[in-house]
């Protein structure tokens, strides 16, 4: 692939929404160029293709999930020595952030999402945080992550395209919150970035610490991924703070309509592979 400073690729990646080929003049001569490809979970791959996969990358997405799946039921990591200590000082900086952001945007959250979606959220953003390491989230812009925590499900609820991705959506939205914030461009990038990539067993190569707090924490608590890391006080206080409220039958009611709206999708693939009958049962 060329460098992407090159101006050949400049022009094709802002070319990228037209599905036709873009005719360029080199010179006196006039090339067809074709287009480049992303990779999955990108913001650049979801501009380009609405988020929607081919079957090769259906089979490898849907492969990846089911493996991740058996992997986390027969091999569960177990929290390290002294672990729950280091937890509880990153949730508890974490959470700071969490009611700095919601004084102004829990309104908001509430009334499009439902108060069992905003619950999750904030688990999503705390549970994230305490199965971090102490160096990554050392790099985090807690505002950035905590707004896509926030964010990450509200294109679920309210999709925009038949056959996109829903997180195009959610993308829109943490920019919305984040203006609102006033933040600076680059937390907003690494806010939408975060909620377009967590939606995957293997997240892209370039996702930052933003990306991977969400993704940790949304498996965490929908899939019940490493929540035998987390400190069992942790866990306790994390609910009592921020119940279900029923979350579980209502995504998992979400993700099967992934399957007739966006049924190429991330969401729609692994809907179809059985993630919602994978959901946890219990902590």
């Amino acid at each position: 692939m060329r460098n992407a400073s090159h101006p050949l690729c400049v022009k094709v990646a802002a070319n990228r929404l037209n599905n036709k080929k873009q005719p360029l003049m080199v010179g006196r001569a006039e090339l067809s160029v074709v287009r480049l490809t992303f990779e999955i979970g990108t913001e650049e791959w979801i501009a380009q293709t609405g988020g929607r996969l081919t079957i090769a990358q259906a089979i490898g997405l849907s492969t990846q999930g089911l493996t991740q799946a058996v992997s986390e039921r027969l091999n569960p990591r177990r929290a390290a020595p002294n672990e729950g200590t280091h937890q509880l000082e990153r949730v508890k900086v974490a959470r700071q952030e969490l009611l700095g952001v919601l004084a102004t945007q829990r309104a908001r959250v509430e009334a499009r999402q439902g108060e069992a979606l905003l619950n999750h959220a904030c688990r999503t953003f705390l549970l994230g945080a305490a199965l971090l390491s102490d160096d990554e989230f050392g790099k985090l812009n807690l505002m950035s992550a905590a707004v896509a925590a926030l964010a990450h499900d509200d294109g679920l609820v309210h999709p925009s395209s038949s056959g996109n991705c829903f997180t195009a959506d959610s993308a829109t939205e943490a920019s919305t919150m984040m203006a609102q914030l006033e933040a600076p461009d680059d937390a907003m990038t690494a806010s939408r970035a975060a909620v377009v990539s967590h939606f995957q067993p293997k997240l892209p190569k370039r996702a930052g610490a933003d990306a991977r707090l969400v993704a940790l924490g949304a498996s965490a608590d929908v899939m019940g991924f490493g929540l035998k890391r987390v400190d069992p006080g942790l866990q306790e206080m994390l609910w009592q703070e921020w119940p279900e409220l029923g979350f579980l039958t209502d995504v998992k009611r979400l993700l099967k309509g992934e399957r007739t709206r966006a049924p190429w999708t991330r969401p729609g693939v692994l809907s179809w592979s059985g993630m919602p009958y994978m959901l946890r049962s219990k902590r």
